[in-house]
Protein backbone atom coordinates (compact mmCIF):
# COMPACT_ATOMS: atom_id res chain seq x y z
CA UNK A 1 0.00 0.00 0.00
CA UNK A 2 1.06 3.54 -1.27
CA UNK A 3 2.28 6.10 1.16
CA UNK A 4 0.11 8.30 -0.34
CA UNK A 5 -3.32 5.77 -0.15
CA UNK A 6 -1.85 5.03 3.62
CA UNK A 7 -2.60 8.58 4.45
CA UNK A 8 -5.81 8.67 2.50
CA UNK A 9 -6.78 6.18 4.84
CA UNK A 10 -5.83 7.54 8.14
CA UNK A 11 -7.74 10.95 6.94
CA UNK A 12 -10.98 8.88 6.66
CA UNK A 13 -10.93 7.18 9.88
CA UNK A 14 -9.73 10.33 11.22
CA UNK A 15 -13.14 11.96 9.69
CA UNK A 16 -14.99 9.35 11.28
CA UNK A 17 -13.52 9.81 14.83
CA UNK A 18 -13.88 13.27 14.72
CA UNK A 19 -17.57 12.93 13.99
CA UNK A 20 -18.32 10.11 16.66
CA UNK A 21 -17.19 12.54 19.23
CA UNK A 22 -19.02 15.09 18.58
CA UNK A 23 -21.93 12.89 19.05
CA UNK A 24 -21.21 12.39 22.77
CA UNK A 25 -22.83 14.10 25.22
CA UNK A 26 -19.94 15.88 26.41
CA UNK A 27 -19.43 16.95 22.47
CA UNK A 28 -15.63 15.79 23.24
CA UNK A 29 -13.70 16.72 20.07
CA UNK A 30 -10.89 14.07 19.58
CA UNK A 31 -7.91 14.48 17.39
CA UNK A 32 -7.58 11.20 15.67
CA UNK A 33 -3.80 11.65 14.70
CA UNK A 34 -2.14 8.95 12.18
CA UNK A 35 -0.67 6.93 15.13
CA UNK A 36 -3.84 6.87 17.07
CA UNK A 37 -4.84 3.44 14.31
CA UNK A 38 -4.13 0.03 15.52
CA UNK A 39 -2.25 -2.40 13.54
CA UNK A 40 -3.48 -5.69 13.32
CA UNK A 41 -0.15 -7.14 13.82
CA UNK A 42 1.43 -4.69 16.59
CA UNK A 43 1.77 -5.63 20.28
CA UNK A 44 -1.17 -3.66 21.35
CA UNK A 45 -3.66 -5.58 18.80
CA UNK A 46 -1.97 -9.09 21.16
CA UNK A 47 -2.64 -7.76 24.30
CA UNK A 48 -6.10 -6.78 23.83
CA UNK A 49 -6.72 -10.24 22.72
CA UNK A 50 -5.26 -11.21 26.12
CA UNK A 51 -7.70 -9.24 27.96
CA UNK A 52 -10.46 -10.31 26.20
CA UNK A 53 -9.77 -14.03 26.21
CA UNK A 54 -12.33 -16.18 27.97
CA UNK A 55 -10.72 -17.12 30.90
CA UNK A 56 -11.30 -20.71 31.69
CA UNK A 57 -9.46 -21.07 34.82
CA UNK A 58 -12.06 -20.30 37.61
CA UNK A 59 -13.18 -23.88 37.51
CA UNK A 60 -10.43 -25.97 37.03
CA UNK A 61 -11.34 -27.94 40.01
CA UNK A 62 -13.99 -29.25 38.08
CA UNK A 63 -13.04 -29.89 34.80
CA UNK A 64 -8.89 -29.62 34.76
CA UNK A 65 -9.03 -27.95 32.26
CA UNK A 66 -7.90 -23.94 31.84
CA UNK A 67 -8.89 -22.83 28.16
CA UNK A 68 -12.55 -23.37 28.65
CA UNK A 69 -15.32 -23.42 31.13
CA UNK A 70 -18.66 -25.26 31.97
CA UNK A 71 -21.59 -22.97 31.32
CA UNK A 72 -23.66 -22.45 34.86
CA UNK A 73 -26.04 -24.05 36.18
CA UNK A 74 -24.73 -27.95 36.22
CA UNK A 75 -24.88 -30.81 38.88
CA UNK A 76 -22.13 -32.83 39.88
CA UNK A 77 -22.33 -35.22 42.31
CA UNK A 78 -19.33 -34.50 45.24
CA UNK A 79 -18.41 -37.37 47.63
CA UNK A 80 -21.68 -39.39 46.46
CA UNK A 81 -23.61 -35.81 47.11
CA UNK A 82 -25.39 -34.24 44.32
CA UNK A 83 -24.86 -30.62 44.17
CA UNK A 84 -26.02 -27.48 41.35
CA UNK A 85 -23.33 -25.66 40.57
CA UNK A 86 -25.19 -22.23 40.32
CA UNK A 87 -22.85 -19.60 40.94
CA UNK A 88 -18.77 -18.91 40.46
CA UNK A 89 -18.82 -18.97 44.23
CA UNK A 90 -19.86 -22.34 44.73
CA UNK A 91 -16.36 -23.53 43.97
CA UNK A 92 -14.79 -22.68 46.93
CA UNK A 93 -16.90 -25.11 48.79
CA UNK A 94 -14.90 -27.81 46.86
CA UNK A 95 -11.98 -29.44 47.88
CA UNK A 96 -8.99 -30.84 45.30
CA UNK A 97 -9.97 -34.22 47.51
CA UNK A 98 -13.43 -34.44 46.30
CA UNK A 99 -14.01 -37.07 43.86
CA UNK A 100 -16.27 -35.05 41.77
CA UNK A 101 -18.48 -36.56 39.13
CA UNK A 102 -19.73 -34.40 36.47
CA UNK A 103 -23.23 -34.77 35.16
CA UNK A 104 -23.59 -34.57 31.18
CA UNK A 105 -23.90 -33.58 29.40
CA UNK A 106 -22.59 -30.14 30.10
CA UNK A 107 -22.22 -27.06 27.67
CA UNK A 108 -18.62 -25.20 27.81
CA UNK A 109 -17.29 -22.24 26.46
CA UNK A 110 -13.97 -21.89 24.52
CA UNK A 111 -11.39 -19.12 25.50
CA UNK A 112 -12.89 -17.90 22.09
CA UNK A 113 -16.14 -17.62 23.08
CA UNK A 114 -17.44 -20.50 21.16
CA UNK A 115 -19.94 -22.64 23.20
CA UNK A 116 -20.15 -26.84 22.26
CA UNK A 117 -21.86 -29.51 24.39
CA UNK A 118 -19.97 -32.04 25.80
CA UNK A 119 -21.46 -35.53 25.82
CA UNK A 120 -18.96 -37.25 28.48
CA UNK A 121 -15.95 -37.57 30.51
CA UNK A 122 -13.83 -38.78 27.74
CA UNK A 123 -15.07 -35.78 25.42
CA UNK A 124 -14.24 -33.19 28.17
CA UNK A 125 -10.79 -35.21 29.12
CA UNK A 126 -9.77 -34.66 25.64
CA UNK A 127 -10.38 -31.44 25.49
CA UNK A 128 -8.91 -30.46 28.69
CA UNK A 129 -5.74 -32.08 27.33
CA UNK A 130 -5.42 -29.54 24.75
CA UNK A 131 -4.81 -26.25 27.01
CA UNK A 132 -1.43 -25.17 27.90
CA UNK A 133 -0.46 -24.82 31.22
CA UNK A 134 -0.34 -21.43 31.62
CA UNK A 135 -2.70 -19.72 28.96
CA UNK A 136 -1.66 -16.00 27.82
CA UNK A 137 -4.97 -14.36 28.78
CA UNK A 138 -4.40 -11.38 30.91
CA UNK A 139 -6.61 -11.75 33.93
CA UNK A 140 -5.47 -8.59 35.67
CA UNK A 141 -7.22 -5.79 33.56
CA UNK A 142 -10.38 -6.01 31.78
CA UNK A 143 -12.17 -3.38 29.40
CA UNK A 144 -14.40 -1.14 31.06
CA UNK A 145 -17.84 -1.04 28.27
CA UNK A 146 -19.14 0.33 26.54
CA UNK A 147 -16.70 1.83 24.00
CA UNK A 148 -16.48 2.00 20.05
CA UNK A 149 -14.08 1.14 17.12
CA UNK A 150 -13.99 3.26 14.21
CA UNK A 151 -13.45 1.67 10.58
CA UNK A 152 -12.50 2.12 7.31
CA UNK A 153 -12.36 -0.93 4.56
CA UNK A 154 -10.33 0.30 1.71
CA UNK A 155 -11.80 -2.19 -0.42
CA UNK A 156 -15.23 -0.97 -0.55
CA UNK A 157 -14.85 2.74 1.11
CA UNK A 158 -16.89 1.86 3.89
CA UNK A 159 -16.94 3.37 6.96
CA UNK A 160 -18.54 1.84 10.04
CA UNK A 161 -18.36 1.69 14.02
CA UNK A 162 -19.15 -0.88 16.01
CA UNK A 163 -19.94 -0.41 19.82
CA UNK A 164 -18.81 -3.04 22.11
CA UNK A 165 -20.47 -4.52 25.68
CA UNK A 166 -18.56 -7.66 26.02
CA UNK A 167 -15.25 -9.48 25.68
CA UNK A 168 -17.06 -11.83 23.20
CA UNK A 169 -17.96 -9.16 20.82
CA UNK A 170 -14.59 -7.44 20.81
CA UNK A 171 -12.77 -11.19 20.78
CA UNK A 172 -15.08 -11.71 17.29
CA UNK A 173 -14.76 -7.87 15.96
CA UNK A 174 -10.89 -8.15 16.57
CA UNK A 175 -10.73 -11.81 14.83
CA UNK A 176 -12.61 -10.94 11.82
CA UNK A 177 -11.08 -8.02 10.65
CA UNK A 178 -9.33 -8.28 7.14
CA UNK A 179 -6.23 -7.15 6.35
CA UNK A 180 -7.84 -4.18 3.79
CA UNK A 181 -9.88 -2.49 7.42
CA UNK A 182 -7.93 0.18 8.59
CA UNK A 183 -9.14 0.25 13.25
CA UNK A 184 -8.92 2.87 15.93
CA UNK A 185 -10.56 2.90 19.30
CA UNK A 186 -12.65 5.80 20.04
CA UNK A 187 -10.93 7.63 22.99
CA UNK A 188 -11.31 8.11 26.07
CA UNK A 189 -11.82 4.99 27.28
CA UNK A 190 -11.01 2.88 30.73
CA UNK A 191 -9.39 -0.01 32.38
CA UNK A 192 -10.75 -2.12 35.49
CA UNK A 193 -7.62 -3.42 37.24
CA UNK A 194 -7.86 -6.54 39.37
CA UNK A 195 -7.67 -3.60 42.75
CA UNK A 196 -10.44 -2.12 41.88
CA UNK A 197 -9.23 0.95 40.61
CA UNK A 198 -9.59 2.59 37.21
CA UNK A 199 -7.15 3.80 34.73
CA UNK A 200 -8.68 6.28 32.14
CA UNK A 201 -7.03 6.37 28.60
CA UNK A 202 -6.75 8.57 26.19
CA UNK A 203 -4.34 7.41 23.44
CA UNK A 204 -3.15 3.97 21.97
CA UNK A 205 0.15 4.62 23.95
CA UNK A 206 -1.56 4.92 27.26
CA UNK A 207 -3.02 1.82 26.82
CA UNK A 208 0.10 -0.03 25.55
CA UNK A 209 2.22 0.77 28.31
CA UNK A 210 -1.61 0.44 31.06
CA UNK A 211 -2.04 -3.03 30.03
CA UNK A 212 2.04 -3.96 30.30
CA UNK A 213 2.27 -2.25 33.30
CA UNK A 214 -0.60 -3.76 35.40
CA UNK A 215 -0.78 -7.26 33.11
CA UNK A 216 1.16 -9.57 35.70
CA UNK A 217 -0.27 -7.70 38.66
CA UNK A 218 -2.69 -9.88 40.31
CA UNK A 219 -2.20 -13.94 40.99
CA UNK A 220 -3.59 -15.79 38.02
CA UNK A 221 -5.27 -18.89 38.30
CA UNK A 222 -4.13 -20.89 35.29
CA UNK A 223 -1.87 -23.83 36.01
Amino acid sequence: MSDLRKCFLMMMLGCLLLTISCQEEEQEIIDPTIDNTIPQSSQLVGLMKNIVTHDGSFDDIVDGGNCFSINLPYMIIRNSEPLVINKIEDYNQLQVSDNIQIQFPITITRDDHVSEIIENDAALRNLADTCQIEDEDIECVDFVYPFRFATYDSNNNIIGTTEVFHDAQVFGFMGNLNANTVVAINYPIRLLLSNGEFLDIAHNTDLLSGILAFQASCEENDG
